[in-house]
């Protein structure tokens, strides 16, 4: 399914031209930006001056930031900020964007150097960025708008990502499993006025890096994820 249903009447179009609409569902206006958004810049590295596609990108992170949060706001209303923080990053992360660019057929129409190949990089995803870019200077931010729903969000289950987001125990373990650290909860029991209180403090290979207390084993445990999450910087 197209962004637009209409089809252009100007004739003589370019096969790249060509290209962008049977993706998009619309012939665009100034090509070259299409173009330029699927430059990596190992094509231009060893050489004074020359077009990559780092500045689109760097637009179209900002757009897709907007978009993406703007969805979640809706999505989510009784969340907050932190929460939609962290679902954002989980919307943006090169890992999703990646898979992306690899629905929309993105992976074939970019070019490097001939020496790197795209597998276990951020390329694709830093080109999807750079193609929302050129959709925006092309068009205007509707229809960037537009992009972003086809191409990202149409593949988000809201249920699922919020899930996946809260549970910050789960999270960690698996970023311990993926960088082969060593991750050890200690929970305490505590008595505060005749209250069971629990104490959880999350060690990475033996250093504490977070503590939290809750009503229960599993909310010490999760609040302590969470904070651990911060403290190293994990999305």
């Amino acid at each position: 399914m197209k962004l637009f249903g209409f089809f252009s009447k100007k004739k003589n179009h370019t096969p790249f031209s060509q290209t962008v609409f049977n993706l998009l569902g619309f012939y665009p206006n100034d090509e070259s930006l299409y173009e330029k958004a699927l430059i990596h810049r190992s094509v231009t590295r060893n050489k004074k001056s020359g077009i990559n596609n780092e500045r689109l990108e760097f637009l179209g992170d900002s757009v897709l930031d907007l978009v993406v949060a703007e969805w979640l706001m809706e999505q989510y209303e009784d969340e907050q900020e932190g929460v939609l923080t962290q679902l954002r990053a989980k919307v943006v992360n090169r890992k999703n964007l990646n898979q992306c660019a690899l629905k929309m057929g993105l992976n074939d129409l970019i070019k490097t150097d001939g020496k790197i190949t795209l597998v276990n990089t951020s390329i694709p995803g830093n080109c999807l960025e750079a193609f929302i870019g050129a959709i925006y200077l092309d068009t205007d931010l509707i229809v960037a708008k537009k992009a972003v729903q086809q191409f990202i969000i149409a593949h988000l289950d809201p249920t699922v990502l919020i899930a996946k987001t809260t549970n910050f125990k789960s999270n960690l373990l698996e970023w311990s499993q993926q960088e082969k650290n060593h991750l050890e909860f200690i929970i305490t029991e505590l008595n505060e006025e005749d209250k069971k209180i629990f104490k959880a403090e999350v060690l990475v290979d033996k250093k504490s890096t977070a503590t939290a207390t809750g009503k229960s084993k599993k909310e010490a445990s999760q609040l302590a994820s969470q904070i651990a999450l911060q403290e190293l910087n994990i999305s």
